[in-house]
C-alpha cells in the first residue's frame, strides 16, 4: 500500500498520525472520532481546555464547520490553500473537546500535495496539532521529531515539510480580523489583499 494511502487509512480507522504539511510537522486523528481524539491529547500531553486546529480539503469543507464572515471569505480567497489558519465560530458539527474560547474553532487549507491527497482521501477534516510534546519545539525536519512521540503513534508518514515557519493564525470571529500569531504570511500582506477586495 502506498504511504499516503496507508496514512489516510490508519486515520479512517481512528488511529494516530504524523504528517508532513507546508508549515511544519503535525500529529492528528479524525475529526469524527472522540476516542482517537482524547487519545491524542493524552499522547501530547495537552490540556483539554486548549482548542485544536483542523485541517480541510478544501473550502466547501471548512464551511461545514466553520462560519465565514465577509472577511474570512476574502481571506480564504487570497491566501489558500496555504499557510493561514483561520479562528472562526464554530458549527454545531465541530466537538466541543477541540473549540477554543466561545465556540470557535481554527481552520486551515494546507498547500502540500501529500496531505492534500491524504485529505481527499479521508473525506473529513483532521486534526493537526503540532508533531511535539506540549511545550516543546514544533519540528520541520522529520529528524527533529521525539522519537518518544513516534512510539505512541500509529503511523508517520515520511516526507519532509514544505515550509520553514508555522502558519500565520488570523481571528474572524468577529466583524474585523485580529492576527494572534505571525508566520510564513504578514499581516502587511493581508491588510493589503482586504484592502484591494
Amino acid at each position: 500500500m502506498h504511504s499516503l494511502a496507508k496514512a489516510a487509512h490508519v486515520l479512517k480507522d481512528n488511529g494516530i498520525v504524523i504528517f508532513p504539511t507546508d508549515t511544519v510537522f503535525g500529529i492528528g486523528c479524525i475529526i469524527g472520532s472522540q476516542a482517537a481524539t482524547e487519545k491524542l491529547y493524552k499522547i501530547r500531553k495537552r490540556d483539554k481546555q486548549t482548542p485544536t486546529l483542523i485541517l480541510v480539503k478544501d473550502y466547501p469543507q471548512a464551511k461545514e464547520y466553520a462560519q465565514f464572515n465577509k472577511t474570512g471569505e476574502r481571506i480564504v480567497k487570497s491566501f489558500w490553500p496555504g499557510a493561514l489558519t483561520l479562528v472562526t465560530k464554530a458549527k454545531k458539527s465541530v466537538p466541543e473537546l477541540i473549540q477554543g474560547p466561545n465556540k470557535t474553532i481554527g481552520v486551515r487549507q494546507p498547500k502540500f500535495e501529500p496531505l492534500q491527497k491524504v485529505l481527499s482521501i479521508v473525506g473529513e477534516p483532521i486534526l493537526a496539532p503540532s508533531a511535539n510534546f506540549t511545550g516543546e519545539r514544533a519540528p520541520k525536519k522529520l529528524s527533529e521529531i521525539d522519537k518518544n512521540l513516534i512510539k505512541l503513534v500509529d503511523y508517520v508518514l515520511h516526507f519532509e515539510c514544505g515550509g520553514s515557519k508555522p502558519s500565520t493564525v488570523v481571528d474572524i470571529s468577529n466583524s474585523s480580523h485580529l492576527i494572534l500569531r505571525e508566520g510564513q504570511i504578514s499581516n502587511k500582506k493581508i491588510l493589503e489583499k482586504l484592502e484591494e477586495s
